[in-house]
């Protein structure tokens, strides 16, 4: 039982050796993935503000129903992603959480893109260009984003693939051994 314990351990530095390797060689490092969950923070902020001044109900009958609950959706939206990317900032080398944060940018950045369109439609070019603006934000977040999550990929299943192997030589060892 020691020895299977002293092997797990082994793995696991191994993994862990093999993952530090792989910051030193081309793998983004945690901290840059934390200063994108910072300013997606910031970004997010910045989009509810303009929100803020975004009023469906004062737009034209034909317009103000679809986009009334359209902005309310984006807002709760902007909620999870808000908590999304403080959990990436807090486990920046968590895959799920990540994949989590890169599908929130996504799906709001999609409904952005509507928002602004019923913006410059029924309200004004000039809030319209500043929820544009925010959008080109999270564009430039997300190929980051998508990046680190193909690198963190590799990374893991490269981790996952070490362990394998050690656990496959470790069970090969231990059916070897003679019995005591």
């Amino acid at each position: 039982m020691r020895i299977f314990a002293a092997l797990l351990l082994a793995v696991a530095f191994s993994a862990v050796s093999f993952a530090q390797g792989l910051d030193d060689a081309g793998m983004m490092p945690s901290w840059e993935v934390t200063d994108i969950a910072d300013d997606l923070q910031g970004q997010i902020s910045q989009v509810e503000q303009v929100l803020g001044g975004v009023d469906p109900q004062q737009w034209s009958p034909a317009g103000a129903a679809a986009y009334t609950g359209q902005r309310n959706t984006l807002l709760q939206e902007l909620g999870h992603l808000r908590n999304s990317a403080l959990q990436m900032a807090q486990r920046p080398e968590s895959l799920p959480v990540v994949v989590d944060t890169f599908l929130w940018i996504d799906r709001t950045n999609s409904m952005l893109v509507s928002m602004t369109d019923g913006v410059r439609r029924y309200q004004s070019s000039a809030a319209a260009d500043l929820l544009e603006s925010s959008r080109g934000h999270y564009s430039g977040a997300a190929e980051k984003l998508k990046e680190y999550m193909r690198q963190l990929a590799i990374s893991v299943n490269s981790q996952m693939e070490i362990a394998h192997e050690e656990a496959q030589r470790c069970r090969t060892e231990l059916l070897t051994q003679p019995r005591r």
